[in-house]
Protein backbone atom coordinates (compact mmCIF):
# COMPACT_ATOMS: atom_id res chain seq x y z
CA UNK A 1 0.00 0.00 0.00
CA UNK A 2 1.42 3.39 -1.04
CA UNK A 3 0.80 5.63 1.97
CA UNK A 4 2.96 8.42 0.50
CA UNK A 5 -0.03 9.81 -1.43
CA UNK A 6 -1.92 10.52 1.79
CA UNK A 7 -1.62 13.55 4.07
CA UNK A 8 0.80 13.52 7.05
CA UNK A 9 -2.16 13.43 9.46
CA UNK A 10 -3.59 10.34 7.71
CA UNK A 11 -0.19 8.65 7.77
CA UNK A 12 0.14 9.41 11.49
CA UNK A 13 -3.33 7.95 12.12
CA UNK A 14 -2.49 4.81 10.11
CA UNK A 15 0.74 4.33 12.07
CA UNK A 16 -1.04 4.83 15.38
CA UNK A 17 -3.79 2.31 14.58
CA UNK A 18 -1.35 -0.28 13.19
CA UNK A 19 0.92 -0.05 16.23
CA UNK A 20 -2.03 -0.02 18.65
CA UNK A 21 -3.31 -3.30 17.16
CA UNK A 22 0.19 -4.79 17.27
CA UNK A 23 0.57 -3.71 20.90
CA UNK A 24 -2.85 -5.06 21.87
CA UNK A 25 -2.27 -8.59 20.59
CA UNK A 26 1.27 -8.58 21.95
CA UNK A 27 -0.25 -8.03 25.38
CA UNK A 28 -2.85 -10.74 24.82
CA UNK A 29 0.12 -13.12 24.56
CA UNK A 30 1.64 -11.66 27.73
CA UNK A 31 -1.41 -12.35 29.90
CA UNK A 32 -2.56 -15.64 28.36
CA UNK A 33 -0.35 -17.82 30.55
CA UNK A 34 -1.20 -16.07 33.85
CA UNK A 35 -4.86 -16.77 33.10
CA UNK A 36 -4.13 -20.42 32.28
CA UNK A 37 -1.57 -20.91 35.06
CA UNK A 38 -3.97 -22.28 37.68
CA UNK A 39 -5.28 -25.09 35.47
CA UNK A 40 -1.82 -25.91 34.08
CA UNK A 41 -0.44 -26.15 37.63
CA UNK A 42 -3.33 -28.46 38.55
CA UNK A 43 -2.76 -30.63 35.45
CA UNK A 44 0.91 -31.14 36.23
CA UNK A 45 0.59 -31.19 40.02
CA UNK A 46 3.03 -28.31 40.55
CA UNK A 47 2.98 -25.15 42.68
CA UNK A 48 1.38 -21.99 41.30
CA UNK A 49 4.65 -20.27 42.15
CA UNK A 50 6.15 -21.82 38.97
CA UNK A 51 4.73 -18.80 37.13
CA UNK A 52 7.34 -16.61 38.83
CA UNK A 53 10.15 -18.70 37.30
CA UNK A 54 8.49 -18.55 33.87
CA UNK A 55 8.28 -14.74 34.06
CA UNK A 56 11.90 -14.61 35.25
CA UNK A 57 13.11 -16.46 32.15
CA UNK A 58 10.87 -14.36 29.93
CA UNK A 59 12.41 -11.14 31.17
CA UNK A 60 16.01 -12.37 31.01
CA UNK A 61 15.42 -12.67 27.25
CA UNK A 62 13.53 -9.36 27.20
CA UNK A 63 16.47 -7.45 28.71
CA UNK A 64 18.88 -8.69 26.04
CA UNK A 65 16.36 -8.10 23.26
CA UNK A 66 15.37 -4.60 24.40
CA UNK A 67 18.93 -3.31 24.75
CA UNK A 68 20.19 -4.96 21.56
CA UNK A 69 17.25 -4.24 19.27
CA UNK A 70 18.46 -0.91 17.86
CA UNK A 71 20.61 -2.44 15.12
CA UNK A 72 17.88 -4.88 14.08
CA UNK A 73 15.32 -2.07 13.80
CA UNK A 74 17.65 0.00 11.61
CA UNK A 75 18.64 -2.95 9.40
CA UNK A 76 15.34 -4.75 8.88
CA UNK A 77 12.87 -1.92 9.52
CA UNK A 78 10.60 -1.31 12.54
CA UNK A 79 7.49 -2.79 10.91
CA UNK A 80 9.27 -6.04 10.03
CA UNK A 81 10.63 -6.24 13.57
CA UNK A 82 7.06 -5.74 14.87
CA UNK A 83 5.91 -8.67 12.73
CA UNK A 84 8.75 -10.86 13.97
CA UNK A 85 7.78 -9.97 17.53
CA UNK A 86 4.24 -11.23 16.88
CA UNK A 87 5.68 -14.38 15.29
CA UNK A 88 7.74 -15.06 18.41
CA UNK A 89 4.80 -14.43 20.72
CA UNK A 90 2.50 -16.69 18.74
CA UNK A 91 5.20 -19.38 18.79
CA UNK A 92 5.37 -19.13 22.59
CA UNK A 93 1.65 -19.95 22.67
CA UNK A 94 2.29 -22.93 20.40
CA UNK A 95 4.76 -24.20 22.99
CA UNK A 96 2.06 -23.91 25.67
CA UNK A 97 -0.41 -25.66 23.36
CA UNK A 98 1.98 -28.63 23.11
CA UNK A 99 1.27 -29.44 26.79
CA UNK A 100 4.92 -30.42 27.22
CA UNK A 101 6.04 -28.88 30.50
CA UNK A 102 9.74 -29.33 29.71
CA UNK A 103 9.31 -27.03 26.68
CA UNK A 104 7.74 -24.18 28.67
CA UNK A 105 11.12 -22.46 29.34
CA UNK A 106 11.54 -22.18 25.54
CA UNK A 107 8.13 -20.48 25.38
CA UNK A 108 9.24 -18.02 28.06
CA UNK A 109 12.39 -17.14 26.09
CA UNK A 110 10.42 -16.64 22.86
CA UNK A 111 7.96 -14.37 24.64
CA UNK A 112 10.80 -12.35 26.16
CA UNK A 113 12.61 -11.93 22.84
CA UNK A 114 9.42 -10.41 21.45
CA UNK A 115 9.78 -7.37 23.77
CA UNK A 116 11.27 -5.51 20.78
CA UNK A 117 7.71 -4.67 19.67
CA UNK A 118 7.58 -1.49 21.77
CA UNK A 119 10.91 0.06 20.64
CA UNK A 120 10.00 -0.77 17.04
CA UNK A 121 6.62 0.96 17.29
CA UNK A 122 8.24 3.98 18.98
CA UNK A 123 10.65 4.26 16.05
CA UNK A 124 7.73 4.38 13.62
CA UNK A 125 5.71 6.94 15.57
CA UNK A 126 8.71 9.21 16.20
CA UNK A 127 9.09 9.56 12.41
CA UNK A 128 5.52 10.58 11.66
CA UNK A 129 4.39 12.46 14.81
CA UNK A 130 4.91 16.22 15.42
CA UNK A 131 6.75 16.89 18.68
CA UNK A 132 3.80 18.73 20.26
CA UNK A 133 1.51 15.75 19.69
CA UNK A 134 3.99 13.07 20.76
CA UNK A 135 2.76 12.56 24.37
CA UNK A 136 -0.85 12.15 23.19
CA UNK A 137 -0.08 9.94 20.18
CA UNK A 138 2.32 7.70 22.09
CA UNK A 139 -0.28 7.39 24.85
CA UNK A 140 -3.01 6.46 22.36
CA UNK A 141 -0.71 3.81 20.86
CA UNK A 142 0.04 2.45 24.32
CA UNK A 143 -3.67 2.00 25.01
CA UNK A 144 -3.01 -1.19 23.08
CA UNK A 145 -1.85 -2.69 26.37
CA UNK A 146 -5.16 -2.22 28.27
CA UNK A 147 -7.09 -3.02 25.08
CA UNK A 148 -5.07 -6.23 24.87
CA UNK A 149 -5.78 -6.91 28.54
CA UNK A 150 -9.49 -6.41 27.88
CA UNK A 151 -9.39 -8.74 24.87
CA UNK A 152 -7.29 -11.34 26.66
CA UNK A 153 -9.25 -11.11 29.92
CA UNK A 154 -12.46 -11.96 28.06
CA UNK A 155 -11.19 -14.12 25.17
CA UNK A 156 -8.87 -16.53 26.98
CA UNK A 157 -11.35 -17.55 29.75
CA UNK A 158 -14.02 -17.95 27.03
CA UNK A 159 -11.77 -20.24 24.99
CA UNK A 160 -10.69 -22.04 28.15
CA UNK A 161 -14.27 -23.09 28.90
CA UNK A 162 -15.42 -23.52 25.27
CA UNK A 163 -16.95 -26.94 24.56
CA UNK A 164 -18.29 -28.14 21.22
CA UNK A 165 -19.46 -31.41 19.70
CA UNK A 166 -17.24 -33.00 17.02
CA UNK A 167 -19.16 -34.99 14.41
CA UNK A 168 -15.90 -36.61 13.25
CA UNK A 169 -14.86 -37.82 16.69
CA UNK A 170 -18.38 -38.34 17.95
CA UNK A 171 -17.53 -36.70 21.29
CA UNK A 172 -17.74 -33.32 22.99
CA UNK A 173 -14.43 -31.47 22.88
CA UNK A 174 -13.36 -28.93 25.51
CA UNK A 175 -10.51 -26.64 24.47
CA UNK A 176 -8.98 -26.33 27.93
CA UNK A 177 -5.72 -24.44 28.49
CA UNK A 178 -3.87 -26.02 25.56
CA UNK A 179 -6.62 -25.60 22.98
CA UNK A 180 -7.14 -22.00 24.15
CA UNK A 181 -3.41 -21.35 23.62
CA UNK A 182 -3.55 -22.79 20.10
CA UNK A 183 -6.58 -20.72 19.00
CA UNK A 184 -5.05 -17.54 20.46
CA UNK A 185 -1.85 -18.32 18.57
CA UNK A 186 -3.73 -18.49 15.26
CA UNK A 187 -5.33 -15.09 15.95
CA UNK A 188 -1.91 -13.52 16.68
CA UNK A 189 -0.45 -14.94 13.46
CA UNK A 190 -3.39 -13.43 11.53
CA UNK A 191 -2.64 -10.00 13.04
CA UNK A 192 1.02 -10.39 12.02
CA UNK A 193 0.04 -11.03 8.39
CA UNK A 194 -2.43 -8.10 8.40
CA UNK A 195 0.44 -5.63 8.92
CA UNK A 196 2.20 -6.62 5.68
CA UNK A 197 0.45 -4.07 3.35
CA UNK A 198 1.97 -1.07 5.20
CA UNK A 199 5.41 -2.60 5.64
CA UNK A 200 7.02 -1.02 2.55
CA UNK A 201 6.18 2.53 3.62
CA UNK A 202 7.08 2.29 7.30
CA UNK A 203 10.31 0.40 6.59
CA UNK A 204 11.44 2.84 3.89
CA UNK A 205 14.25 4.21 6.08
CA UNK A 206 15.77 0.83 6.89
CA UNK A 207 19.49 0.37 6.31
CA UNK A 208 20.18 -3.13 4.90
CA UNK A 209 23.93 -2.59 5.22
CA UNK A 210 23.67 -1.93 8.96
CA UNK A 211 25.94 -4.28 10.91
CA UNK A 212 24.46 -5.98 13.96
CA UNK A 213 26.84 -5.78 16.90
CA UNK A 214 25.91 -6.79 20.41
CA UNK A 215 28.85 -4.67 21.52
CA UNK A 216 26.38 -1.78 21.11
CA UNK A 217 24.56 -2.91 24.27
CA UNK A 218 26.92 -1.19 26.75
CA UNK A 219 26.97 1.95 24.58
CA UNK A 220 23.16 2.10 24.60
CA UNK A 221 22.98 1.78 28.38
CA UNK A 222 25.75 4.37 28.77
CA UNK A 223 23.75 6.84 26.65
CA UNK A 224 20.62 6.24 28.71
CA UNK A 225 22.36 6.65 32.07
CA UNK A 226 24.46 9.65 30.98
CA UNK A 227 21.42 11.87 30.29
CA UNK A 228 19.94 12.71 33.69
CA UNK A 229 16.25 12.91 32.68
CA UNK A 230 16.61 9.59 30.80
CA UNK A 231 18.13 8.05 33.91
CA UNK A 232 15.09 9.16 35.92
CA UNK A 233 12.79 7.71 33.27
CA UNK A 234 14.72 4.44 33.46
CA UNK A 235 14.05 4.25 37.20
CA UNK A 236 10.35 4.93 36.58
CA UNK A 237 10.35 2.18 33.96
CA UNK A 238 11.81 -0.15 36.59
CA UNK A 239 9.47 0.84 39.44
CA UNK A 240 6.24 0.92 37.46
CA UNK A 241 7.18 -2.00 35.20
CA UNK A 242 7.69 -4.12 38.30
CA UNK A 243 4.22 -3.31 39.62
CA UNK A 244 2.78 -3.99 36.16
CA UNK A 245 4.48 -7.40 36.20
CA UNK A 246 2.95 -8.23 39.58
CA UNK A 247 -0.53 -7.19 38.51
CA UNK A 248 -0.37 -8.90 35.10
CA UNK A 249 1.24 -12.04 36.44
CA UNK A 250 -0.48 -12.59 39.79
CA UNK A 251 -3.72 -10.57 40.11
CA UNK A 252 -5.83 -13.21 38.39
CA UNK A 253 -4.08 -16.03 40.24
CA UNK A 254 -4.60 -14.12 43.53
CA UNK A 255 -8.34 -14.03 42.90
CA UNK A 256 -8.61 -17.64 41.70
CA UNK A 257 -6.32 -19.43 44.14
CA UNK A 258 -6.28 -16.97 47.03
CA UNK A 259 -9.90 -15.78 47.09
CA UNK A 260 -11.71 -18.69 45.37
CA UNK A 261 -12.96 -16.73 42.35
CA UNK A 262 -13.70 -18.56 39.10
CA UNK A 263 -11.55 -17.95 36.00
CA UNK A 264 -14.45 -16.02 34.42
CA UNK A 265 -14.93 -13.78 37.49
CA UNK A 266 -11.21 -13.09 37.84
CA UNK A 267 -10.88 -12.44 34.10
CA UNK A 268 -13.83 -10.04 34.21
CA UNK A 269 -12.30 -8.04 37.09
CA UNK A 270 -9.01 -7.94 35.19
CA UNK A 271 -10.71 -6.81 31.97
CA UNK A 272 -12.80 -4.09 33.67
CA UNK A 273 -9.74 -2.69 35.44
CA UNK A 274 -7.68 -2.86 32.26
CA UNK A 275 -10.28 -0.95 30.27
CA UNK A 276 -9.97 1.98 32.69
CA UNK A 277 -6.31 2.29 31.74
CA UNK A 278 -7.29 3.16 28.14
CA UNK A 279 -8.70 6.50 29.24
CA UNK A 280 -6.00 7.08 31.86
CA UNK A 281 -3.22 6.75 29.27
CA UNK A 282 -4.92 9.20 26.93
CA UNK A 283 -5.51 11.61 29.83
CA UNK A 284 -1.87 11.51 30.99
CA UNK A 285 -0.72 11.98 27.40
CA UNK A 286 -3.03 14.96 26.84
CA UNK A 287 -1.94 16.60 30.09
CA UNK A 288 1.74 15.89 29.42
CA UNK A 289 1.49 17.60 26.04
CA UNK A 290 1.69 21.01 27.68
CA UNK A 291 -0.79 21.52 30.52
CA UNK A 292 1.24 19.68 33.17
CA UNK A 293 4.93 18.83 33.39
CA UNK A 294 5.56 15.15 32.55
CA UNK A 295 7.69 14.91 35.71
CA UNK A 296 4.75 15.96 37.88
CA UNK A 297 2.55 13.35 36.20
CA UNK A 298 5.19 10.68 36.78
CA UNK A 299 5.48 11.73 40.44
CA UNK A 300 1.70 11.43 40.90
CA UNK A 301 1.70 8.02 39.24
CA UNK A 302 4.46 6.86 41.59
CA UNK A 303 2.57 7.91 44.72
CA UNK A 304 -0.87 6.57 43.77
CA UNK A 305 0.49 3.36 42.22
CA UNK A 306 2.34 2.58 45.45
CA UNK A 307 -0.80 3.16 47.52
CA UNK A 308 -2.80 0.96 45.13
CA UNK A 309 -0.29 -1.87 45.50
CA UNK A 310 -0.57 -1.66 49.29
CA UNK A 311 -4.37 -1.74 49.02
CA UNK A 312 -4.16 -4.80 46.74
CA UNK A 313 -2.12 -6.57 49.39
CA UNK A 314 -5.02 -6.10 51.81
CA UNK A 315 -7.53 -8.03 49.65
CA UNK A 316 -9.48 -10.58 51.66
CA UNK A 317 -12.50 -12.85 51.42
CA UNK A 318 -14.60 -10.12 53.09
CA UNK A 319 -14.00 -7.78 50.15
CA UNK A 320 -16.75 -7.61 47.52
CA UNK A 321 -16.09 -8.11 43.81
CA UNK A 322 -16.61 -4.40 43.17
CA UNK A 323 -14.33 -3.28 46.00
CA UNK A 324 -11.55 -5.46 44.60
CA UNK A 325 -12.24 -4.17 41.09
CA UNK A 326 -12.22 -0.52 42.26
CA UNK A 327 -8.71 -0.88 43.68
CA UNK A 328 -7.64 -2.69 40.52
CA UNK A 329 -8.99 0.21 38.44
CA UNK A 330 -6.83 2.74 40.34
CA UNK A 331 -3.87 0.34 40.05
CA UNK A 332 -4.37 0.20 36.27
CA UNK A 333 -4.84 3.96 35.91
CA UNK A 334 -1.39 4.49 37.43
CA UNK A 335 0.99 1.51 37.48
CA UNK A 336 -0.22 0.33 34.05
CA UNK A 337 -0.75 3.73 32.38
CA UNK A 338 2.69 5.40 32.36
CA UNK A 339 4.01 4.00 29.07
CA UNK A 340 2.82 6.63 26.61
CA UNK A 341 4.14 9.67 28.43
CA UNK A 342 7.40 7.90 29.31
CA UNK A 343 7.97 6.78 25.72
CA UNK A 344 7.20 10.27 24.37
CA UNK A 345 9.70 11.82 26.79
CA UNK A 346 12.26 9.17 25.86
CA UNK A 347 11.78 9.90 22.15
CA UNK A 348 12.16 13.64 22.82
CA UNK A 349 15.37 13.21 24.81
CA UNK A 350 16.99 10.54 22.60
CA UNK A 351 19.84 11.58 20.26
CA UNK A 352 18.68 11.97 16.66
CA UNK A 353 18.28 8.67 14.82
CA UNK A 354 18.57 6.62 18.00
CA UNK A 355 14.95 6.61 19.20
CA UNK A 356 14.49 2.85 18.81
CA UNK A 357 17.76 1.91 20.49
CA UNK A 358 17.44 4.40 23.37
CA UNK A 359 13.82 3.39 23.92
CA UNK A 360 15.00 -0.20 24.14
CA UNK A 361 17.66 0.87 26.65
CA UNK A 362 15.12 2.60 28.88
CA UNK A 363 12.67 -0.29 28.59
CA UNK A 364 15.44 -2.73 29.49
CA UNK A 365 14.94 -1.49 33.04
CA UNK A 366 11.29 -2.47 32.78
CA UNK A 367 12.41 -5.94 31.73
CA UNK A 368 14.87 -6.08 34.64
CA UNK A 369 12.00 -5.28 37.01
CA UNK A 370 9.75 -7.79 35.29
CA UNK A 371 12.48 -10.37 35.83
CA UNK A 372 13.15 -9.54 39.48
CA UNK A 373 9.67 -8.79 40.82
CA UNK A 374 7.88 -11.99 39.72
CA UNK A 375 10.84 -14.14 40.79
CA UNK A 376 10.83 -12.61 44.28
CA UNK A 377 7.05 -12.72 44.41
CA UNK A 378 6.99 -16.38 43.39
CA UNK A 379 9.59 -17.20 46.03
CA UNK A 380 7.66 -15.33 48.73
CA UNK A 381 4.42 -17.02 47.64
CA UNK A 382 5.99 -20.47 47.84
CA UNK A 383 7.59 -19.66 51.22
CA UNK A 384 4.73 -17.86 52.98
CA UNK A 385 1.61 -18.78 50.98
CA UNK A 386 0.68 -15.05 51.05
CA UNK A 387 -0.33 -13.16 47.94
CA UNK A 388 -0.13 -9.80 49.75
CA UNK A 389 3.48 -9.48 50.93
CA UNK A 390 4.89 -9.19 47.40
CA UNK A 391 2.59 -6.28 46.53
CA UNK A 392 3.69 -4.36 49.64
CA UNK A 393 7.38 -4.80 48.81
CA UNK A 394 6.70 -3.87 45.18
CA UNK A 395 5.25 -0.53 46.29
CA UNK A 396 8.55 0.71 47.78
CA UNK A 397 10.34 1.62 44.48
CA UNK A 398 7.14 3.31 43.30
CA UNK A 399 7.22 5.60 46.33
CA UNK A 400 10.92 6.26 45.57
CA UNK A 401 9.92 7.28 42.01
CA UNK A 402 7.53 9.82 43.53
CA UNK A 403 10.45 11.36 45.48
CA UNK A 404 12.70 11.40 42.37
CA UNK A 405 10.16 13.05 40.06
CA UNK A 406 8.81 15.58 42.52
CA UNK A 407 12.36 17.04 42.45
CA UNK A 408 14.38 18.35 39.47
CA UNK A 409 16.83 15.91 37.83
CA UNK A 410 19.76 15.33 40.22
CA UNK A 411 23.38 15.88 39.20
CA UNK A 412 25.51 12.87 40.03
CA UNK A 413 24.15 9.68 41.57
CA UNK A 414 20.73 9.14 43.13
CA UNK A 415 22.54 8.47 46.39
CA UNK A 416 22.98 12.23 46.74
CA UNK A 417 19.21 12.70 46.65
CA UNK A 418 18.75 9.83 49.10
CA UNK A 419 21.25 11.40 51.50
CA UNK A 420 19.56 14.82 51.33
CA UNK A 421 16.17 13.20 51.82
CA UNK A 422 17.48 11.27 54.82
CA UNK A 423 18.91 14.43 56.39
CA UNK A 424 15.57 16.14 55.85
CA UNK A 425 13.66 13.32 57.53
CA UNK A 426 16.03 13.29 60.49
CA UNK A 427 16.13 17.04 61.03
CA UNK A 428 14.81 18.38 64.33
CA UNK A 429 11.89 20.12 62.65
CA UNK A 430 10.85 16.98 60.75
CA UNK A 431 11.12 14.81 63.88
CA UNK A 432 9.10 17.34 65.90
CA UNK A 433 6.36 17.39 63.26
CA UNK A 434 6.31 13.59 63.11
CA UNK A 435 6.01 13.42 66.88
CA UNK A 436 3.17 15.94 66.92
CA UNK A 437 1.27 14.10 64.18
CA UNK A 438 1.76 10.76 65.96
CA UNK A 439 0.54 12.20 69.27
CA UNK A 440 -2.47 13.83 67.62
CA UNK A 441 -3.34 10.61 65.75
CA UNK A 442 -3.04 8.56 68.95
CA UNK A 443 -5.25 10.98 70.87
CA UNK A 444 -7.84 10.93 68.07
CA UNK A 445 -7.77 7.12 68.00
CA UNK A 446 -8.31 6.91 71.76
CA UNK A 447 -11.18 9.41 71.56
CA UNK A 448 -12.90 7.53 68.73
CA UNK A 449 -12.45 4.22 70.54
CA UNK A 450 -13.96 5.67 73.71
CA UNK A 451 -16.91 6.97 71.69
CA UNK A 452 -17.52 3.44 70.35
CA UNK A 453 -16.46 4.13 66.74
Amino acid sequence: MDLARFSPRTIMAAATVAMLVQQAFSYVCQIALPILADQIAEDFGISRAWLGFYLFLQNVAAIIAAVGCGGFILRYGPLRVSQVALLLMGSSLLVTASAQLWLFPLGALLLGAASVSTPASSHILARVTPLRLAPLIFSIKQTGVPVGALIGGLLVPFLLALTFYSETLGVSVRLGPYGASFVTCLIVFAVMVSLEPVRTFFDADRRPDMKIAFGDLPATLKTVLAIRPLRDLSFAAFAFGGLQALFSGFFILFLIDGLDYSEAEAGSAFAIASFSAVWARILWGALGGGAVSPRIIMAGIGLVAGLSAVATALYGTDWTFWEITAVAVVFNMTALSWHGILLAETARLAPEGQVGGVTGGVLAFTSIAMMIYPALYGGLLAWTGSYGIGFILGAIPSFAAFVIFVNPPVDGAWTGLAARFGRLLLSRRALARAGAVTALGSALGVALNAAGW
